[in-house]
């Protein structure tokens, strides 16, 4: 018979700890870090309730800090944001697993019985996180310490194995680490070298530091030129001016490979992106600074990619102004007139209706009402020539939302071509705006961005190009002012 709930937890606190050792004391952990063709490290530091890591992986540095029940996170660009959605509930769930919370509280777990990990035998319980996510843990049959954790993330799911587990000051650690979302060509793997005990933490290892900004005196508004539904905005790299695709919806500033050859930008490395489907060849690059009209973005980590190639020949172009811009600036496009004006953040007043994003994953998500009474988290997408974007994950929870139809497309982004059919969508609130009977694909693919699990779908520029829309990333804050062609919901 298998073990009950509560004998699991009473087995995994007498194997994580000695008794009497104080499962919140100080400690500060450091190892190296590997994967995707580079190499890294990362340092930890843990003090009652207050949590930072630092990781670096090739020219990739970032950090997290928990304080208490808030999560803030910076990124390589030294854009610092606070988590307030996904993210937070991921950062949650961790700490509740990892710190040994959950064997507290047997109410939040359900045993799932017994699998078989790498030849032996655990047992399955899943961990739900207050404000957190449901975790699944695989506890050792024998040593009663995790062999796995096992959680959802994006499209797919992230595996977690750990083995060499050691005892330090009555603790005990995994040594071993492998992180997977099951493409084990870019697993991700730690090896832990140091562990301290008990020894006092600085305050200022948890002081959260300031964001960084557009470089920029002033402002400004510059033309920009609409090709195949996209939009594009000059940008100077290495001395030479480019056409970069403005796309709120990249995680990332993509450089060509055909223009990273002329800058002499040596990428490194060999990851992978998720967008129409999973797809290699991306590689890191450092970049001294970019800029884009009066302002410049400095010290930024870009990625590098083919991206004509990754994409089936659809993005011929030298490159993608994604998240760092949005992030570091307050951007205001205006799509029919085809201006964007742009400058540090707080720099001028924001028009129109606000509506909050959430931008733990480097991209704006907004949650919106659809058809009245039903809600669901968008992507806020300029990258996105079309209208609006439903992903079928989002629409077999909320069956009958859509006609299915067979008017069957092919949809094309990086990554190459996903199945998709038309439809439209009743109604869609945007802001004070009601949108109805929008235009939309339905995406099919079971993996890459738009067979997302968290998000019900994209809002393309078809839509955004009826508003002046102004993105305020730093205030977690999206503004639209309805444009001319916009008329009780019926737009274009």
């Amino acid at each position: 018979m298998a073990p009950s709930v509560p004998d699991l937890l009473a087995h995994y606190a007498s194997a994580a700890a000695d008794p009497g050792v104080d499962p919140a004391a100080p400690v500060e952990i450091a190892g190296a870090l590997a994967g995707g063709g580079l190499t890294g490290a990362f340092h930890e530091w843990a003090d009652g309730d207050r949590h930072r890591v630092d990781q670096n992986l090739g020219p990739r540095f970032e950090s997290t800090w928990q304080l208490g029940s808030r999560v803030f996170a910076r990124d390589s660009d030294g854009d610092v944001r606070e988590f307030t959605g996904v993210l937070l509930r991921r950062e949650r769930t961790d700490d509740f697993v990892e710190s040994g919370a959950f064997a507290k509280a047997p109410d939040r777990c359900v045993a799932r019985g017994q699998s078989t990990i790498e030849g032996r035998s655990a047992y399955a319980l899943d961990v739900t996180a207050p404000g957190g996510d449901t975790e699944t843990v695989y506890l050792d049959a024998q040593t009663w310490l995790p062999l796995r954790y096992v959680y959802d993330e994006d499209d797919g799911q992230v595996t977690v194995d750990l083995s060499d587990w050691r005892s330090v000051a009555g603790r005990r650690f995994a040594y071993h680490v492998v992180g997977s979302n099951g493409d084990h060509d870019f697993d991700q793997i730690e090896r832990l070298t140091s562990v301290k005990s008990g020894t006092s933490l600085p305050a200022s290892l948890f002081a959260v530091p300031p964001s960084h900004t557009i470089e920029m005196r002033a402002p400004q508004t510059v033309s920009l030129v609409s090709r195949e539904g996209h939009l594009f905005v000059p940008v100077t790299l290495a001395g030479k001016t480019y056409s970069f695709m403005l796309d709120s919806g990249s995680q990332s500033i993509v450089v060509d490979n055909r223009v990273a050859r002329t800058a002499h930008l040596s990428g490194v490395g060999s990851l992978e992106v998720a967008g129409t489907q999973r797809t290699g060849g991306l590689k890191l690059a450092r970049l001294d600074q970019l800029g884009i009209g009066d302002g410049t973005l400095h010290n930024v980590v870009v990625t590098t990619l083919d991206l004509a190639g990754a994409s089936g020949g659809a993005f011929k172009i030298d490159g993608i102004l994604g998240y760092t811009f949005f992030a570091q600036s307050l951007v205001e496009i205006d799509g029919g007139a085809l201006r964007m004006r742009f400058g540090p953040p707080g720099s001028f007043a924001p028009r129109g209706a606000r509506v909050a994003v959430d931008v733990d994953r480097a991209i704006p998500e907004a949650r919106l009402q659809i058809n009245g009474n039903v809600a669901g988290s968008f992507l806020i997408d300029t990258g996105n020539s079309g209208d609006l974007l439903l992903y079928h994950r989002f629409l077999d929870n909320h069956p009958g939302l859509v006609a299915v139809t067979q008017n069957r497309r092919s949809s094309f982004g990086v990554g190459g071509a996903t199945a998709s059919y038309h439809t439209s969508l009743d109604q869609l609130q945007l802001g004070d705006a009601t949108l109805h009977h929008a235009d939309a694909d339905v995406m099919e693919g079971t993996s890459g961005a738009f067979a997302d699990r968290f998000d019900a779908g994209n809002v393309g520029f078809g839509v955004l190009k009826n508003f002046t829309v102004t993105f305020d990333l730093a205030q977690r804050a999206l503004y639209l002012e309805r444009g001319p062609n916009f008329d009780d919901g019926r737009y274009r």
